[in-house]
């Protein structure tokens, strides 16, 4: 049982292994307009996951430096071409999306994991991240960046992994209810996603 507990923690930490990596376009000097965070397009299956990162996200570019037009405005903009949910804006071109939102700097986002899972013997909390900031009148990409937040603890006895599975349930309980899910592992995942973002 041991043995078994043991890989399957390890084949977690395998799956979960990512390397950071960051793009920055040469010469990319940030300007002084706004940039329009899109909506998180969410890959994940918690529906709560593309609020609480979105917000996390606009107060860490915020703390850049930036300038952000978010949320009801851009929205709305988005609804003005026809695009309602974030699956769609593959659909339009970003110098189309950038008269409609009224900016020239786009941010998307791409929610690629918001897992938590409480196994018992092995606890895995997992939220991985993807923004890149695009320049509406070429396309361009101007900078892209992942994080990964992740936490994995395995218990090998017993008592130990009935009391660890009781204490992660009232954890996230109590995470849900103030609209914080895997609040630790988010953090570190939008503060890595925006790492290399230049700063103004």
């Amino acid at each position: 049982m041991r043995a078994r507990i043991l890989l399957v923690a390890a084949l977690f930490s395998a799956a979960c292994a990512v390397k950071q990596a960051y793009f920055v376009a040469p010469g990319f000097a940030p300007p002084a307009e706004p940039v329009a965070l899109l909506p998180f397009e969410n890959e994940s299956v918690d529906l709560s996951a593309e609020d609480y990162l979105y917000k996390l996200a606009a107060g860490r570019i915020a703390a850049k430096g930036y300038s952000l037009i978010q949320g009801e405005p851009v929205l709305e903009g988005l609804k003005g071409i026809g695009i309602t949910d974030a699956g769609q804006m593959a659909s339009a071109t970003p110098e189309i999306i950038g008269r409609a939102v009224g900016s020239g700097l786009l941010c998307y986002g791409t929610i690629e994991d918001f897992t938590f899972q409480n196994l018992g013997f092995v606890v895995r909390k997992s939220v991985k991240l993807r923004l890149k900031l695009v320049s509406a009148a070429t396309g361009e990409v101007l900078y892209e960046g992942e994080g990964t937040g992740r936490d994995i603890k395995v218990y090998l006895d017993r008592d130990e992994a009935k009391k660890a599975f009781v204490e992660q349930m009232a954890v996230k309980l109590v995470q849900n209810m103030l609209k914080s899910p895997l609040a630790k592992e988010a953090e570190k995942a939008v503060a890595d996603a925006a790492a290399g973002l230049p700063a103004r």
